[in-house]
């Protein structure tokens, strides 16, 4: 079955017994490994007992395929409920946790714990923790724009920490690729706030402005400005230390952005309305590089500019040996697509 929203909080709190193996999965890492974390903790607690905890990966299972259920049928030695982890799972897995699903039933004495990555969403695997009442799927998502302040402000929170609005507002915009990434540099701030209880924008700049999710806006602004030469720079520094894949959602959630803002203009918003809509807002640096963009793009050429990022996601995720040069050329032309984007020049379009 699916864990989402509700019963999703509240199995990591307290997993049910009825459940045998949950499998958590999806592109942001990050979450995978914080998700499976807490239900290990729900399950095991304080207890440093290494009888009630087994790890494994997916290729210690593939050499030898009973072992995850000699495992999962183990008892601790000093009694009490187990947890097993199998980290980097795939479908060629499937067979072995559909015969493990068949014989454990529930998790009375141990709880299997699988992560994946982005399996997609035809993953055997998948539809076999899905389809199967005593077990559980958990996708893992990167976090949307706008969950990201409460994310911020409830991990500061729980340090004793308070933070301005702008400070909150920079650190969504550059945060959120990956939730365990995310984690640490919000920990980070923590410890270079020391005694000092409030976080401002400058504390915010300080410990994150050299990171590269400032490079992935500004190649974001680049495709956006139609800016060929900064979007060529942009790609060499970025594609040095970010996924290819990476920066195609990037600059996809950053047409998402204009688009919803030029829909509203067309509406009749004024511009300054209509962004005041987004979530998180324009960080203030990039805000009249923004508004510009804004007024050269129109409707249609954003929906043919998503389009094309679609398409180039997919490509990059299929030729994967070839991702980088079809990334390179993808983005030049999405970029290319800004001036026939602009009000003025829209009738010259066929």
């Amino acid at each position: 079955m699916k864990l989402e929203r509700q019963a999703l909080e509240r199995f990591l709190r307290q997993p049910g017994e009825e459940v045998a193996a949950v499998l958590v999965f999806g592109p942001d890492e990050g979450m995978v490994r914080e998700r499976a974390n807490q239900m290990t903790r729900a399950v095991l607690g304080e207890a440093d007992d290494p009888f009630r905890l087994a790890e494994m990966t997916g290729d210690d299972i593939k050499a030898d395929p009973a072992r995850l259920s000699d495992e999962a049928h183990a008892i601790a030695m000093m009694g009490g409920r187990r947890v097993v982890r199998v980290s980097r799972v795939a479908d060629a897995l499937e067979p072995v946790f559909a015969e493990l699903l068949a014989a454990h039933r529930d998790s009375r004495q141990c709880l299997v714990v699988a992560e994946a990555g982005d399996i997609g969403g035809k993953s055997s695997l998948k539809k076999l923790f899905e389809a199967l009442p005593h077990a559980g799927a958990i996708a893992c998502y990167r976090d949307e724009a706008a969950d990201l302040p409460a994310l911020v402000t409830a991990q500061l929170r729980a340090s004793g920490l308070e933070i301005a609005r702008d400070a909150v507002d920079y650190l969504a915009a550059n945060l959120g690729g990956d939730r365990g990434v995310t984690r640490s540099e919000i920990d980070k701030l923590i410890l270079y706030m020391g005694d000092e209880k409030r976080v401002t924008l400058k504390d915010a700049e300080a410990c994150v402005a050299d990171q590269a999710a400032v490079g992935l806006d500004d190649l974001c602004q680049a495709v956006g400005l139609g800016d060929l030469r900064s979007l060529e720079r942009q790609l060499d520094r970025n594609l040095a230390e970010t996924h290819p894949v990476l920066l195609v959602k990037m600059v996809s959630r950053h047409f998402l952005r204009l688009h919803q803002v030029v829909a509203r203009m067309q509406r009749g918003e004024s511009l300054d309305a209509a962004m005041n809509s987004l979530q998180p807002r324009v960080f203030w640096k990039a805000l009249e590089g923004f508004k510009n963009q804004c007024r050269r793009w129109q409707a249609g050429s954003i929906a043919q500019a998503l389009l094309r990022l679609a398409e180039l996601e997919a490509e990059a995720m299929r030729y994967h040996q070839m991702a980088e040069t079809l990334i390179r050329r993808g983005l030049m032309e999405v970029a290319s697509l800004a001036d026939k984007g602009a009000p003025g020049k829209a009738a010259g379009r066929s």
